[in-house]
């Protein structure tokens, strides 16, 4: 991977950790994320104000954005809803071990060999997801991780991560057609696809949300959060925008797992700054999604 990629997937990392922050420290998270989607479609109608709309990128190309602004809108009632009942590091490093996940999909569903790093990687991941519902004994700990699965509120956190390793392989493959139709505007390419998926699936959301959340309620969360829904917007916009860009260059393994380094730093956020309980164990569970994040990174000549 060039080294201009790997500089521009972690400082979308830092984006993508900085909105999480702001939406789970915020007095309602699915009315923040309905808010910052106001936000980034104002971005992007400004955008497109400047650069005119993308009316030539054919309908193969906007079916692909449909479809994945579909899978964001979901993604992002699902975060919110993972946000309002669970703490952050608790939520954001099971919510982001899809790096482990797409290359293990690819090998179950397309016949794809898994080598025996991205192996060692499964199971790093594996032990992360254990040791966070780990209580004092290992039948026990088990039992917690299995009732995890389906119990209400954990069960958004894993539909969260089932949603982010589907997006993830529909704007790779739309990235992919983008760059081999458009090769000479690939940062174009991505800024456009990244607007058009999130203008359609914040449109979805906040019709959602909307109809769910009383006006007083919405109105009283704007008064309060209407700043840090726009840093939230901005954030976003950048971070997965640069994603969006780097998609038609590198292999998506690769950039997946490099941008899990933000697990870290959203884990000792939450368990050093907003005084979650447990840090220790919650700690030693986001390095392990770094080590399986570092394995696959090696596995795909990362490092």
């Amino acid at each position: 991977m060039a080294t201009s990629g790997i500089i521009l997937i972690l400082i979308s990392s830092l984006f993508h950790s900085f909105w999480n922050i702001l939406t789970q420290t915020s007095a309602n998270s699915q009315c923040f994320s309905a808010l910052k989607g106001i936000w980034i479609i104002v971005i992007a109608i400004v955008y497109f104000s400047f650069n005119g709309l993308p009316l030539n990128i054919g309908s193969e190309l906007f079916k692909w954005a449909f479809i994945s602004g579909i899978l964001h809108g979901f993604y992002i009632l699902s975060l919110s809803r993972a946000y309002s009942t669970e703490d952050i590091s608790y939520v954001y490093p099971i919510a982001r071990s899809a790096p482990v996940f797409v290359p293990l999909f690819a090998w179950i569903f397309l016949g794809e060999q898994i080598s025996l790093l991205t192996f060692l990687a499964v199971l790093a991941i594996i032990l992360a997801i254990y040791i966070i519902h780990f209580d004092e004994s290992v039948i026990k700990g088990l039992k917690n991780m299995f009732l995890a699965i389906s119990h209400n509120d954990m069960r958004w956190t894993f539909i969260t991560l089932f949603l982010v390793v589907s997006y993830s392989l529909v704007d790779k493959n739309a990235m992919d057609k983008y760059m081999f139709y458009f090769p000479e505007t690939p940062f174009s390419n991505g800024v456009t696809f990244f607007f058009l998926e999130a203008v359609i699936g914040f449109t979805l959301c906040n019709i959602y949300i909307f109809k769910k959340i009383p006006r007083e309620e919405i109105w009283k969360n704007w008064c309060l959060d209407w700043r840090k829904c726009f840093l939230a917007g901005v954030a976003t916009t950048f971070s997965y925008g640069l994603i969006c860009i780097v998609l038609q260059f590198e292999k998506l393994s690769a950039i997946v797992s490099l941008r899990q380094t933000s697990v870290l730093m959203v884990v000792y956020w939450g368990c050093w700054k907003l005084n979650e309980p447990y840090g220790r164990k919650r700690i030693i569970a986001g390095l392990l999604v770094i080590l399986g994040v570092f394995l696959i990174s090696i596995d795909e000549g990362v490092v």
